[in-house]
């Protein structure tokens, strides 16, 4: 983005951590057929692979002498190398977001399951918080997702649990940021998990994994 108009509100939309993994999991866009082969244990915890996988997601024929190269939104920007697992992607993706908070323009930062759970009221507060008129016709549900439908680059992908398992869970709370993930209002998500089976734990005055 070359600049934000004035007269523009950034919305960014955040979900809880395991609800957005499972999804990762279920369509794992331009994500490597190597990635795409693995149950949810092991996804999570692959570093993040993703490429220009198919021209058509990409602008067709403009971008086709890339088809198989590294997708760079997907890479930390600061050194070009993937991110360990998926949850150190997510945050960097979170940071990203946020930081349109700092930008001097409107930012609404807002969580999914608010949207979804109370659509109504969501817009309404939206248009509150904006000074913009209040809304004079009912919302129209979205009933149809356009580019929903996921492609895979293999004939058979494991399927993608319910819930993650306990083991998964505590992997998850050791790899986002808590801080980060309290602030948006996810600390509950986190509660209760601890390191399970002699799992390694993070120290927080290192910021790396110790045994």
């Amino acid at each position: 983005m070359m600049a934000i108009p004035p007269d523009l509100a950034v919305i960014g939309v955040v979900r809880a951590a395991d609800d957005w993994a499972l999804s990762m999991h279920a369509k794992p866009w331009h994500a490597t057929r190597a990635m795409q082969a693995l149950d949810i244990h092991d996804f999570l915890r692959f570093p993040w692979d993703t490429i220009i996988d198919r021209r058509r997601y990409f602008g067709g024929s403009a971008v086709g002498g890339l088809v198989g190269q590294p997708l760079q939104q997907d890479r930390n920007p600061a050194t070009g190398a993937m991110f360990d697992n998926l949850f150190e992607l997510r945050r960097a993706k979170l940071a990203g977001l946020l930081s349109y908070l700092q930008c001097d323009r409107t930012c609404i930062v807002m969580r999914v399951e608010t949207a979804q759970d109370s659509p109504d009221s969501t817009v309404d507060q939206i248009l509150a918080t904006l000074d913009q008129p209040p809304r004079t016709q009912p919302l129209r549900p979205v009933i149809k997702r356009v580019g929903s439908r996921f492609k895979a680059a293999i004939p058979d992908r494991p399927a993608t649990p319910a819930t993650l398992s306990p083991a998964d869970r505590a992997y998850m709370a050791r790899h986002v940021d808590a801080r980060q993930e309290a602030a948006l209002g996810y600390k509950n998500k986190l509660l209760g998990i601890g390191a399970v089976d002699g799992a390694r734990t993070r120290d927080p005055r290192r910021d790396r994994p110790v045994l």
